[in-house]
C-alpha cells in the first residue's frame, strides 16, 4: 500500500472516529439532557468537530501541494479543538456528567490529538503567509455573534463562563483570554509545520540531469 493510501484512509477512520462519537453524544444529549436542537449550535464543540471532520475529508484526497484552504481548515481545525480541549477541562469538566464517557473524551481531547498529529505528521502543507493567522477567530466570531443576539433574545447561553450575571467585563475578558490562547495555538502549529514539513510524505521524486554527450565524428572531433 502506498503512502499516500495509508494518509487517505488515516484520515477517513479519524473522520468517522469524530463523526461517531459526535452523534452518540448529540443522541444523548438530547434523549436524556435537557437540551434541544435549537440550542445545539450555541455549542462550539459540535462545531469545533465538525470543522475538524470536514478538514480531514478535504484532506483525504491527497494532493501536492494542497490547496490553501484545505491548509487552513486544517490548522484552524486543529486549534478549536486544542482550545475546546483545554477549556472544556480546566472550566467545565466539574459541571457535567457525560452519558458516554468515550464519545466525549473524543470530542473533547481526542480529536484535537488526531488533527494535531495529522498537521504536524504530514506534510504536503502550503505555507501559510502570517496575516492568515486571524484566520482562526473567523468561526469563534460568528458563534459570539450567534449568542450575543441569543442572549438578547431568549437570555440563554451555553456555558457558565458566559452568563450575563458575571458582568460584561468579566465576559469579554474571558473571550479575550481563549482567543488570545487561540491565537498562540494556532502560532504554534504553524511554527511546527515549518520545523517538521514534510514528516511521513512522500515527496515528488527528483529530476536528476542527465549529461549529454555531443556526437563525435569520424576523427574524434566534437560536432557543436
Amino acid at each position: 500500500m502506498s503512502k499516500d493510501a495509508t494518509i487517505r484512509i488515516l484520515r477517513l477512520f479519524g473522520a468517522s472516529v469524530i463523526a461517531s462519537a459526535l452523534g452518540f453524544q448529540a443522541w444523548a444529549d438530547l434523549t436524556f439532557g435537557t437540551f434541544t436542537w435549537g440550542q445545539l449550535p450555541g455549542y462550539f464543540t459540535p462545531l469545533a468537530n465538525l470543522a475538524g471532520i470536514i478538514a480531514l475529508l478535504a484532506s483525504a484526497r491527497v494532493t501536492r501541494p494542497e490547496r490553501r484552504w484545505v491548509t487552513l481548515l486544517r490548522v484552524n481545525s486543529a486549534t478549536y479543538l486544542v482550545v475546546v480541549g483545554a477549556v472544556y477541562w480546566a472550566l467545565l469538566a466539574p459541571y457535567t456528567t457525560p452519558y458516554f464517557p468515550w464519545a466525549n473524551a473524543v470530542l473533547h481531547g481526542g480529536a484535537g490529538a488526531i488533527l494535531v498529529a495529522d498537521w504536524v505528521l504530514i506534510g504536503g502543507r502550503r505555507r501559510l503567509p502570517l496575516g492568515t493567522l486571524w484566520s482562526v477567530l473567523s468561526l469563534p466570531a460568528i458563534w459570539v455573534s450567534y449568542l450575543f443576539v441569543r442572549a438578547f433574545l431568549d437570555g440563554w447561553v451555553p456555558y457558565p463562563f458566559l452568563d450575563p450575571a458575571r458582568g460584561a467585563a468579566a465576559i469579554v475578558a474571558t473571550l479575550g483570554a481563549i482567543s488570545a490562547v487561540g491565537l498562540a495555538v494556532s502560532g504554534l502549529l504553524r511554527v511546527l509545520a515549518v520545523l517538521r514539513p514534510a514528516t511521513f510524505w512522500p515527496g515528488p521524486a527528483r529530476r536528476t540531469a542527465v549529461a549529454t554527450v555531443p556526437p563525435r565524428t569520424r576523427d574524434g572531433a566534437s560536432v557543436r
